[in-house]
């Protein structure tokens, strides 16, 4: 019985802290690209890794973000949600749906 508690709620935990990661998966990259344009493009070049106001996000989806770490979905939501170096926290800013298909974007470039 008490495997059984644990692994109810193994799964629960699981469900709830990882469908805000795996969201990505269910992300509009296109609807993406709409909110990127809109929010993100004044400090990021989606086309290049030239610095603008923020690093260049092109080549992301060979694996490395602008500061090295790997790129996955994670780490760009977690960038997304709390800033950093002059870059403002999106958490309360976007909905849960147009961070997702931000995410979604952003891994595609």
């Amino acid at each position: 019985m008490f495997r059984i508690g644990v692994a109810l709620c193994a799964v629960a935990l699981a469900v709830v802290t990882g469908a805000r990661a795996d969201n990505h998966e269910e992300g509009d990259a296109a609807k993406g690209q709409a909110a990127f344009e809109q929010r993100c493009m004044v400090c990021h070049f989606n086309d290049s890794a030239e610095k603008k106001i923020g690093p260049g996000l092109a080549g992301i989806k060979d694996g490395k973000l602008p500061s090295g770490k790997d790129a996955t979905a994670e780490a760009v939501m977690e960038n997304l949600n709390k800033g950093g170096n002059g870059m403002p926290a999106f958490e309360q800013m976007l909905s849960e749906e147009e961070k997702v298909n931000i995410v979604a974007y952003v891994l595609s470039l």
